[in-house]
């Protein structure tokens, strides 16, 4: 038991759940369990909330979406960064440009919640622990009993008692003076058995990175350096692919490169850390005033902001009952008691960050067969991952829980910790009203797990692999009709100009995954060119997947063969006549042969449908590229690459593809079918434009129903990550303006009207229940007022309670 001061002035404050740490994952652990009914305290030890993406560190909140084609996180955290870039005038399309509009959007969000108290500026030092026992039986040792907290300005010392207690603090502070099981470092190769880890365990993590902002002003600004920074001198000092860019902007941030791990300790040396990331950035900014190439460009530049407080990203890491390794973000192992999930690539950068000069920041940057094999898809995430197993009640949130060094490369993102943060308040929230610890919450055989799982999914919490099996939802048993719906119609590319990405060679294979509705395919045609001399015999295959990322080869279902001439650019047709499983995602695929196709590309367009997502193949014998077999980074003793043959995802648009028959993804069924996101379907109704009447979406029941909410989750662009949304920005296809009716005794009551909405998950809570034998929802306008979008509803619910 830690010792608290010799004072007796102390203020005490008694809660079910207190939450040590107001980054993104803590914040949304404390909004859910209030949310779920829990009295829930938030320790903050700075001013705002944010963590690394505040204004006093600015890392972008980036997510899965980054990673996987319309990935991204729902819940919690896609509400906050909704409401943020709707409000919010300046665009983070890099580190170093978030501002203090942020920090309030996310202070107001803790504000609205009557359940939740906030304890600002407060720094845990000390945790008062009962004994449990030695723990040889497998059962718990400890149990935390209250946090002490000094709160700087007023001077107080609070003693804030709670039944359980979670972690979100960063660097595991509470956890360690609690006594809980954590690890530092890399994990031997042998530990774990993952390729990615180095042949012996050591103590190097991943670092942490200072970053800046630099704007133009109106006149001259001259910079002279103090004489303590590194130099930078010449381009050749930015070794590596460490590369200065959006610097041709009037306003840019920046690096993630410039980072620092060992030898330093990333919390005993932090000060030093600090001030050795100070050396980098000013020494950058030196060179791009005083030295590059471009200088006289910089003269009317300035330093606007540098960081004084590092952003960590990685420090303890916890023990669970189960640690999440490398195997697990290359293959999802449907936990049965996963509660969140990930899709960042195996992100580990270098050891020794910017001082290591024989090493780039990060290995992919510098060889394919690294970054195409880091590559990950989503994966879910155990509840049993996060809490800790000896202490009894804590929880943890955030880059502490329990995961392999190797495994915190794609789970360590702020906005994926965020859901998982989601997830683990309301978890605390289930296990407080039932009495139980955070073990037999989570066991995957108790009577415990799947109702979290499914209240999770009626807060928009994204889960894989689960549907809404919840039998308060009425909507489930509704007949559903819709005013319209759009069939699947990928981008035509005919007559585009030429851009970089307009045309995919076939030098490997490649495909695009689309949803297919139908028992059948009869034809496809794809759009398509051979500039070769020789006309060019093409492969077309066809495969059926589990859902719309698969990595794997999927399970055969055609193939066939088509003639492209020499000089030809169009459309080419191939007869496949064959029975497909309907309601699954398809492959089609364009095989590459060698010389045969050398001349053969095919095109790509955007808008990408939602759904769908083109990929190409991957193949490596193993290890890294030869050009780079002498480099120590990428040498056996750090890594050990296999060999793979798996599929990649391209961002840059959609192949031109027709499927005959038309399939059709987008029908009213589809949101009401208990899924609210893509995966295996779009699982997306979808309506012709607006015009003077609504489009709407009707549910009727054969005998009337009483409720008392009506749920309704919106498209926001789920492919879009928080870079990717500009100042002011409100998701275009987004439902502005709707109201929701009911037929009672034969009359349409309207039971709520919203104009201006921004948001994806709304939630109409009636003050009284309504018995009625019909809903509408009924869309008058999105946020695009050009024509382009129609009405688009992932999933409506209407619920008994």
């Amino acid at each position: 038991m830690n010792p608290l001061p010799n004072r007796k002035d102390f203020d005490e404050h008694t809660f079910d759940l207190v939450v040590v740490g107001g980054g993104l994952a803590g914040l949304c652990a404390a909004i859910a369990a209030a949310r779920g009914g829990t009295r829930t305290a938030i320790v903050q030890d700075r001013p705002m909330f944010g963590g690394n993406s505040s204004s006093e560190v600015r890392v972008v909140p980036h997510g899965s979406s980054h990673g996987a084609a319309w990935g991204a996180e729902t819940g919690v955290v896609h509400e906050l960064i909704l409401a943020d870039r709707a409000t919010n005038h300046e665009s983070f399309f890099d580190h170093g440009l978030i501002n203090s509009l942020y920090d309030l959007t996310l202070f107001e969000a803790a504000r609205q919640e009557p359940l939740l108290t906030t304890f600002m500026n407060t720094s845990v030092r000390g945790v008062l622990v009962d004994d449990l026992g030695d723990g040889s039986d497998g059962t718990y040792t400890r149990r935390i009993t209250a946090v002490h907290g000094s709160q700087l300005g007023s001077e107080k010392e609070l003693l804030l008692r709670a039944r359980q207690f979670v972690d979100a603090s960063g660097d595991g502070t509470v956890g360690f003076l609690a006594g809980a099981e954590y690890r530092y470092g890399r994990e031997s190769r042998a530990t774990f058995g993952e390729p990615l880890a180095p042949a012996e365990a050591d103590d190097t993590t991943l670092g942490s990175t200072i970053t800046m902002r630099a704007k133009k002003i109106d006149r001259p600004a001259p910079y002279t350096p103090p004489p303590w920074i590194a130099r930078y001198t010449t381009p050749d000092d930015f070794v590596m692919d460490r590369r200065l860019y959006h610097i041709e902007k009037e306003q840019f941030g920046g690096y993630w490169w410039l980072e620092v791990n060992n030898p330093f300790h990333q919390i005993d040396d932090y000060e030093a850390i600090r001030d050795e990331l100070h050396r980098h950035v000013l020494g950058v900014w030196n060179y791009l005033k005083n030295h590059s190439p471009e200088k006289e460009r910089f003269t009317d530049y300035v330093l606007e902001w540098i960081g004084q407080i590092p952003g960590k990203r990685e420090s303890r890491r916890f023990v669970g009952d189960v640690t999440v390794t490398e195997h697990d973000c290359h293959v999802d192992r449907r936990w049965p008691d996963g509660v969140a999930y990930a899709s960042w690539w195996i992100d580990l950068h270098i050891k020794g960050g910017i001082n290591n000069r024989e090493a780039p920041g990060e290995r992919e940057n510098i060889d394919r067969r690294y970054s195409d094999y880091i590559r990950v898809v989503p994966f879910s995430l155990p509840l049993r991952a996060f809490y800790s197993r000896n202490v009894e009640n804590l929880w943890f949130a955030g880059r502490v829980y329990s995961v392999s060094h190797i495994a915190l490369g794609p789970v360590r993102v702020q906005q994926s910790l965020a859901a998982a943060g989601q997830a683990v308040g309301l978890a605390a929230a289930h296990a407080l009203r039932h009495g139980v610890t955070p073990r037999r919450l989570a066991d995957p055989g108790g009577p415990y797990i799947q109702p979290l799982r499914q209240d999770l999914l009626r807060h928009d919490a994204r889960l894989l692999g689960v549907r809404n099996t919840d039998p308060s939802d009425l909507a489930c048993s509704a007949t559903v009709t819709a005013s319209s719906s759009v069939p699947l119609t990928l981008p035509d590319p005919t007559g585009l100009p030429e851009t970089k990405h307009r045309w995919q060679p076939l030098d490997r294979d490649r495909a695009q995954v689309v949803p297919v509705t139908t028992d059948r395919i009869n034809e496809i045609s794809v759009y398509v060119r051979n500039t070769g001399e020789l006309t060019a015999e093409v492969v077309v295959g066809l495969e059926e997947l589990q859902r719309i990322w698969d990595r794997e080869h999927g399970k055969p279902v055609a193939s066939t063969v088509v003639s492209v001439p020499a000089g030809h650019e169009g459309w080419v047709s191939a007869v496949l006549d064959s029975t497909v499983t309907p309601d699954r995602p398809h492959r089609v695929i364009l095989r590459a042969d060698g010389d045969v196709t050398a001349g053969v590309s095919w095109a790509t367009a955007t808008p990408m449908p939602v759904g769908t997502v083109a990929q190409y193949l991957c193949v490596s014998p193993g290890g890294p590229e030869e050009k780079n077999a002498d480099l120590e980074c990428l040498s056996p003793a750090e890594v050990e690459l296999p060999a793979y043959e798996l599929w990649r995802q391209f961002r840059k648009g959609a192949h031109g593809l027709r499927i005959t028959p038309q399939q059709r993804p987008y029908e009213p069924r589809y949101a009401v079918n208990g899924a609210a996101w893509p995966e295996d379907l779009p699982n997306l109704w979808a309506s012709e434009p607006i015009g003077e009447d609504p489009q709407w979406l009707r549910l009727d029941w054969d005998a009337p129903v009483t409720f008392a909410s009506v749920q309704v989750s919106f498209d926001t662009d789920l492919d879009a990550g928080c870079d990717k949304r500009p100042g002011f920005y409100r998701a275009p296809q987004c439902v502005r303006d709707w109201r929701v009716r009911a037929l009672v005794d034969g009359q349409w009551t309207t039971l709520h009207a919203e104009t201006g909405n921004v948001q994806r998950h709304r939630v109409v809570r009636l003050p009284e229940p309504v018995t009625a034998s019909a809903v509408r929802i009924d869309v008058y306008a999105v946020n695009d007022e050009s024509g382009t979008f129609g009405a688009r509803i992932f999933e409506v619910r209407v619920h008994a309670h």
